[in-house]
């Protein structure tokens, strides 16, 4: 894991939200603080401790939900929230909104199994997480970086393409996600040979956040293997 992706994580982690009005109340002080150390664990190299230390969070909340029999959502905004309790089967009242911390505490999980090089056990816990959170940007984002790590290209662009569109429903993190996800692809394409598509990708990503260092340096890199071809 990078140290900008690290820093990303404990940003996030510091900002789980406390649950919104109609949620049930089960935000979990104790869980939170075990889900900061266990990244911590991450961030030293210890990945295996970290699990250690997540599990019996995620099995304390699998327990708790087990009998639950409607659509159980981690929802962090009201966008989210609007969404979930819309258009799932059965309207609002086959729907319940969970705290963010039970899929905080998985997609610490993801995260470490990411470090070990687990990339089909990182898929899994990144679609169990996505289930919870379909329209959560940053948790789809990261599945398309398994896929993308897992050299399913195409499999990434599809997923990177499915960030990008649900980062509506977090307005604050809109822009960054959706630029996330257009690197994402463009790196993708890049390795499927589209040199002019991934470099339109990065282009997105520069519309959006003009100037944006890792697409010009994507941008550059794609100028140079242009050359190679001529």
């Amino acid at each position: 894991m990078t140290k900008l992706a690290g820093l990303l994580i404990a940003a996030m982690l510091m900002a789980v939200p406390m649950a919104a009005a109609g949620q049930d109340k089960d935000h979990d002080s104790a869980a939170l603080a075990t889900i900061g150390q266990a990244f911590s664990a991450i961030q030293g190299g210890e990945p295996v401790r970290a699990l250690a230390m997540v599990e019996p969070v995620l099995a304390s909340f699998d327990k708790e939900f087990s009998g639950e029999k409607r659509h159980i959502f981690c929802s962090q905004t009201a966008e989210q929230d609007g969404y979930y309790l819309t258009t799932a089967d059965g309207g609002a009242d086959n729907v319940r909104l969970v705290t963010a911390t039970w899929c905080e505490a998985l997609y610490v999980k993801a995260f470490a199994l990411v470090d070990l090089q687990r990339l089909d056990d990182a898929q899994s816990a990144f679609e169990r997480l996505v289930a919870f959170a379909p329209k959560h940007a940053r948790y789809i984002n990261e599945l398309g970086y398994v896929f993308l790590k897992k050299k399913e290209w195409q499999h990434s662009i599809e997923t990177y393409m499915r960030a990008e569109a649900a980062a509506t429903f977090t307005p604050e993190r809109r822009d960054y996600e959706r630029c996330v996800a257009f690197r994402g692809i463009g790196f993708d394409l890049v390795e499927l040979g589209r040199l002019d598509d991934a470099e339109a990708a990065y282009r997105k990503c520069l519309a959006i956040i003009p100037g944006e260092p890792k697409s010009l340096g994507e941008i550059e890199y794609i100028k140079e293997q242009r050359k190679k071809t001529t």
